[in-house]
């Protein structure tokens, strides 16, 4: 054994007792320099015989190819393009090995399922070698990229194997074995309502989200009636391990954490066998659950189901009938259940989002070619033809704008309905980033088919370890490669930025649950997802309902946008009840005197709402808010180098050459409609600890002290706001004992905060500036002390989310925030009146 392998093996060693001591798991998936190495190994005499360290039951040859068999990741990782690689030197006999056949790295090939090895079998291919064999693996793959089957395609004249490939794709005889089962058992694990995202994903453990089994160890941290959740789980896998996850209402509620998701394959799911940490399938059982999080259940092939679950206890053994649509208890009880469509059930009998979209999109370019070229296959195998409409439906506003962007011909959409909608730009930022990328690769991406990708900094730039640092230039390589725009830290926030790139008829998908835009239609959606509409650029919607909330009049003054969103709340609550808004689309009419800044503040407030989107009518304010966009794009140092930026500001000159304001339908149907006379709001609202639905009026809650007082986020750093702050603060002093910080949204709101003198009032008054980021709000950088008592104007107060567990955080404006840090405490309805006016 030479020098070079020996040190690889020690150093894995190494890795392998590290991770057992400090967490009893495996060793993380093999890097590029130990899968080079040990490709190198296959080729040395004598490993049969050697034996090393803790691997004494197998010989170094076996340890070799186990190794490579079993511990690099599928995909187009840097390690399994040098594995895939490797293998096909074998095949080739370009590496002569005693301990891998050709037959034997054809097969690990094989098992790859596509990706990184697809290019290396069309290669093996062509040159003639096992054509039987590598015909029957392509037919089996779907992870091929467009010029991968232009590559094969341009074969067929010569290659009648080639030809067989592709109309076996265009017949989608890959599918063969994508079936759900027809019932699914297992014992109950119960938890109760309002199960976030958070919970599942602590963002204090943020840096271990691509470390799957590691990052699902935290999993109920900060929930205090779930802290021995592990220990039960584990009494339970002793009996099965057929575990079904059962929870109450809104389950999953919170950030777009596909983080969340991962915990949940790594507690129900099944190893998958050759892809290292990897888990699949699952069954998750709730009253009702956050959309975002739904579908990132669906992406990942979990299958969630919804019914009354007061009756089920832990411990109780369910069996769920999928054709019946029935869920047992115990043999006996017997409950209805709602399943996703049959759609989103056939994507969940894929194993999720990566080969079903994958195997949709190699189907049409098979269908395509075929037709073309005159090679006959069975149509009948093709999704149904959209057929077009005798009379066009009246639409609302979210349906027309995803109407238009659809892409099979038909301009209008219902709700229930599934379409592909063109994606134009996507967002990403830098907790949930790492996993996009991650998936990414899983699903062989390739460069972005997004008109533009927008990627941020924005959730670590302050204060960043070594390791983050490290991570935002992969970051930043990876998407300015694929002809994306990667901001810097202290930039701005994503949304903050991003939403300069959009125009009134675009669909947006970001990996944020705040990626909700001012204009358009924005989904925001896990990292998988989001992946997908990096690489697609367009992506299978099913459409919502619709709420239409029309706020009467206008406010008075010291009435926020920011209390504005609490009304969306209280006005439900007294109408139709608050739950209305849950998985559908909120569409805010009456808001003309709002700017575009807080028009954001409404629609990202939606999120909270558990909506899956929000909507308002553009006007001559959207025009002038785009024009001073476009503007922004123009003097981006990169605008004449990335195609994103470039991309945008393109679309928005042909825009405004001929603007498109669309509205809804005056017979559009919602689901409800809900009337908000303003008029009414006497004074300003809060939302009490721990939920952003908790909300107060300011008289409720005055003289409450406070340690912390916050203005920042994507909805509180806006100019504006932090403006109006510098007035209230200006001439006074914090009290030493309150932590006074602000964060503007993004650089050149800082920047002209600045220089209009705004930054000088408020540090003068006692506050600390830090760098345009996301601050407080996500709790994985700021956070606050034990039993401390906040007011934030960001977007959310769970429990334990930017504190500990005792501590607790109010909701409010960035005039309530000024006026509490001088006082201390949350003013009175008059304290407020007479600060307003100073």
């Amino acid at each position: 054994m030479n020098e070079e392998l020996t040190q690889i093996l020690r150093n894995y060693k190494d890795k392998v007792l590290a991770r057992k001591e400090a967490y009893d798991l495996p060793p993380r998936p093999l890097n590029v320099k130990e899968v080079e190495g040990l490709i190198e190994g296959l080729e040395i005499d004598g490993l049969e015989k050697e034996k090393f360290t803790i691997f004494k039951s197998e010989s170094v040859a076996k340890l070799i190819v186990r190794l490579l068999s079993e511990e690099v990741r599928r995909g187009t990782f840097p390690s399994s393009y040098v594995k895939a690689e490797g293998l096909t030197k074998v095949v080739k006999g370009e590496i002569k090995s005693d301990y891998l056949s050709s037959e034997e790295a054809l097969k690990l090939l094989a098992d790859m399922n596509g990706g990184a090895a697809t290019d290396e079998l069309i290669n093996i291919l062509k040159n003639g070698l096992f054509k039987e064999k590598i015909t029957d693996i392509l037919q089996e793959t779907v992870l091929v990229n467009e010029q991968e089957f232009t590559k094969l395609a341009q074969m067929t004249n010569k290659e009648e194997a080639a030809r067989k490939i592709i109309k076996s794709w265009a017949e989608r005889e890959f599918a063969q074995d994508w079936r759900l089962k027809d019932v699914y058992q297992g014992v109950t694990i119960k938890v109760g309502d309002n199960l976030t995202t958070g919970h599942l994903s602590p963002s204090k453990r943020a840096n271990s989200r691509t470390d799957q089994p590691l990052h699902a160890q935290y999993i109920m941290e900060g929930r205090e009636d779930e802290t021995d959740f592990l220990d039960r789980l584990e009494g339970l896998k002793e009996e099965t391990d057929n575990v079904i996850f059962v929870a109450g209402s809104a389950l999953g509620e919170g950030s777009s954490r596909k983080s969340a998701t991962y915990t949940m394959l790594q507690i129900l799911g099944e190893p998958v066998e050759g892809e290292p940490e990897k888990k699949a399938g699952g069954v998750v059982v709730a009253k009702s659950f956050a959309p975002i999080f739904k579908n990132s259940l669906i992406a990942s092939g979990i299958l969630p189901v919804e019914c009354n679950t007061d009756d089920i206890n832990e411990g109780d053994k369910l069996e769920i009938d999928i054709d019946n649509r029935e869920l047992i208890i115990n043999g006996d009880q017997e409950l209805e259940i709602e399943l996703p469509i049959s759609f989103k059930l056939n994507k969940i009998a894929a194993g999720g989002m990566t080969y079903f979209d994958a195997g949709n999109e190699l189907q049409k370019w098979a269908a395509e070619y075929c037709r073309k070229n005159g090679i006959e296959f069975d149509e009948s195998k093709l999704p149904d033809q959209v057929c077009e409409e005798d009379e066009k439906p009246p639409q609302t506003l979210a349906q027309k704008i995803v109407g238009m962007n659809r892409l099979d011909g038909k301009d209008t959409i219902l709700p229930g309905e599934t379409a592909t909608v063109q994606i134009r730009g996507v967002y990403s930022q830098d907790t949930t980033g790492p996993m996009t990328l991650d998936e990414y690769q899983s699903m062989a991406g390739g460069d972005f088919g997004a008109e533009f990708v927008v990627q941020s900094l924005c959730h670590t730039g302050e204060c960043p370890s070594t390791e983050e640092r490290n991570r935002h230039q992969f970051i930043d390589d990876f998407v300015t490669e694929r002809g994306g725009v990667c901001l810097e830290p202290g930039e701005g926030i994503i949304h903050t930025i991003g939403n300069r790139f959009v125009l009134p008829t675009d669909v947006i998908v970001g990996g944020d649950s705040h990626t909700r835009t001012p204009r358009g239609v924005s989904f925001p959606a896990a990292s998988d997802i989001v992946a997908g509409a990096m690489k697609y650029g367009k992506q299978d919607l099913t459409m919502d309902e619709s709420v239409r909330v029309i706020f009467k009049g206008e406010p008075k003054e010291g009435i926020t946008a920011r209390d504005l969103v609490s009304t969306l709340v209280t006005y439900a609550k007294k109408t139709v009840g608050k739950d209305v808004y849950n998985g559908r689309i909120i569409e805010m009419e009456g808001v003309e005197f709002l700017n575009a800044d807080e028009r954001y503040i409404l629609t990202n407030a939606v999120a909270e709402r558990s909506a899956s989107a929000g909507v308002i009518p553009s006007d001559e304010k959207t025009l002038e808010a785009i024009e001073n966009n476009l503007e922004y794009l123009k003097s981006r140092p990169d605008s004449d180098t990335s195609p994103s930026v470039k991309n945008a500001i393109s679309a928005i000159e042909e825009f405004l050459a001929d603007p498109i304001l669309l509205e809804a339908d005056e017979d559009a149907e919602y689901a409800a409609t809900i009337e908000i006379p303003l008029n009414e709001v006497e004074e300003p609202l809060v939302a009490k600890p721990h939920h952003p639905d908790n909300v107060a009026p300011i008289s409720e809650v005055a003289g409450t002290e406070l340690d912390e007082v916050f203005i920042g986020s994507c909805v509180g750093g806006d100019l504006e706001g932090i403006r109006a702050a510098a007035r209230i603060v200006d001439s006074y002093r914090v009290p030493h004992d309150v932590n006074f910080v602000v964060s503007p949204a993004a650089r050149d709101i800082y920047n002209r905060l600045a220089q209009d003198g705004s930054l000088a009032k408020l540090t003068a008054a006692g506050a600390t500036i830090i760098m345009p980021g996301c601050g407080l709000c996500m709790g994985n950088k700021r956070r606050i002390g034990s039993g401390a008592v906040a007011l934030t104007t960001t977007t959310r107060n769970y429990q334990s989310r930017i504190g500990p567990a005792d501590s607790r955080t109010y909701l409010g404006s960035a005039y309530v925030a000024a006026m509490a840090a001088v006082l201390g405490k949350l003013p009175t309805v008059e304290e407020y009146f007479e600060l307003l006016e100073i």
